[in-house]
């Protein structure tokens, strides 16, 4: 039997899970470049405590995470890792991002009030003897005050990262 704390605390809690963004990798110069995304950008499975307050969660290029008001992370987050091949060797490589659409979806509906603020990640990258780089993408999603909760699931947001040199 559950305690009466454990039913507020499950009364008052949704969780999030596997909060992922897809990436689109766009090269911008005229060659063949192979784009891998080994790993993508996970914000893990997230707890909200509290949905008349803002949170955010934060995932660092290095893998650390951090939140912010009533998010709570469960598990699961990690930077995205991504691999590129076939560049020119010792080339210096810029890296830029845009956030294609900010809301971030569930079940393929654009969810309110969920929404992915920040990619960060290295700005340069330099490609080695072989023509090969990797480079990793943290960010920071934020959740606004909600009368609802929010409906469990995984949620994805799409980004794309522009490659060029």
């Amino acid at each position: 039997m559950k305690s009466a704390i454990e039913k507020w605390a499950y009364r008052k809690s949704v969780a999030l899970t596997a909060l992922v963004a897809g990436f689109c990798i766009v090269p911008s110069f005229y060659g063949y470049t192979r784009v891998l995304v080994e790993r993508p950008l996970n914000f893990g499975t997230i707890l909200i405590s509290d949905h008349a307050q803002v949170g955010r969660v934060q995932i660092r290029t290095n893998g650390q995470s951090t939140t912010n008001g009533p998010v709570h992370l469960v598990s699961g987050a990690q930077a995205a890792s991504i691999v590129l091949s076939s560049l020119p060797a010792q080339t210096n490589i810029a890296i830029s991002t845009n956030i294609i659409t900010p809301q971030l979806s569930h079940s393929n509906l654009a969810v309110s009030g969920i929404n992915l603020i920040h990619l960060e990640h290295v700005d340069r990258v330099f490609s080695d003897s072989f023509g090969n780089a990797q480079f990793e993408v943290g960010g920071t999603i934020e959740i606004k005050s909600s009368p609802n909760q929010y409906p469990d699931g995984t949620y994805r947001v799409w980004a794309s990262i522009e490659v060029s040199y």
